[in-house]
């Protein structure tokens, strides 16, 4: 498993993207392992960015 530390700005700047790429995916039906890595990606920015408050 791959550990990085982002600072906040980097971060929402990464959320961004990948939910961006996410709204692409679902709305052609990609259901690749990419979009589930996606997935999991957006899911761990978002706990690690509520855990900084």
């Amino acid at each position: 498993m791959v550990r990085i530390e982002l600072e906040r700005i980097e971060a929402l700047e990464l959320m961004g993207m990948v939910v961006a790429h996410l709204n692409v995916a679902e709305a052609s039906g990609d259901l690749s392992p990419r979009v589930a890595t996606l997935l999991g990606i957006r899911d761990k920015l978002a706990a690690g960015l509520r855990e900084e408050r």
